[in-house]
């Protein structure tokens, strides 16, 4: 089954997974309220809907546990894709000034989950050997 998501489903189903809103065609302030484009959101709650992500229920939207998964799954993609982009800034400082080599290195350890805060912090307040800080 494919969980992809446009931004304003995204942005939906973030709001969703908080809490129950308010939704009836008349209640255009509740979609208001929280940013939503008025002019997506119902074909929004439509495709959602029939995706088994969203119940509407009484002038109630709420997620289903997929509407949930869903947007979990969309967080972790992009968190992947920001600590991807830190990794390659880390790489490109380095380039540019080869004596942040060190600190570039605890970097790329704690976006890659390879070290703790504690052991980067660690590791970077020992500075290079040879030299006492």
């Amino acid at each position: 089954m494919d969980l992809s998501l446009s931004a304003s489903q995204s942005q939906l189903l973030r709001h969703l997974v908080l809490a129950d809103m308010s939704y009836a065609n008349q209640d255009a302030a509740a979609v208001a309220a929280r940013g939503l484009d008025e002019e997506t959101v119902q074909d929004d709650v439509q495709s959602l809907t029939w995706r088994g992500m969203v119940a509407a229920d009484g002038g109630r939207l709420s997620i289903t546990p997929l509407g949930a998964a869903a947007h979990y799954a969309s967080e972790v993609e992009y968190l992947s894709a920001r600590l991807v982009d830190v990794v390659t800034l880390a790489d490109e400082l380095e380039h540019l000034t080869p004596a942040s080599a060190r600190e570039m290195h605890t970097v790329r350890q704690v976006a890659q989950g390879a070290w703790s805060l504690e052991q980067a912090t660690a590791y970077a307040s020992d500075g290079p050997p040879g030299r006492s800080r």
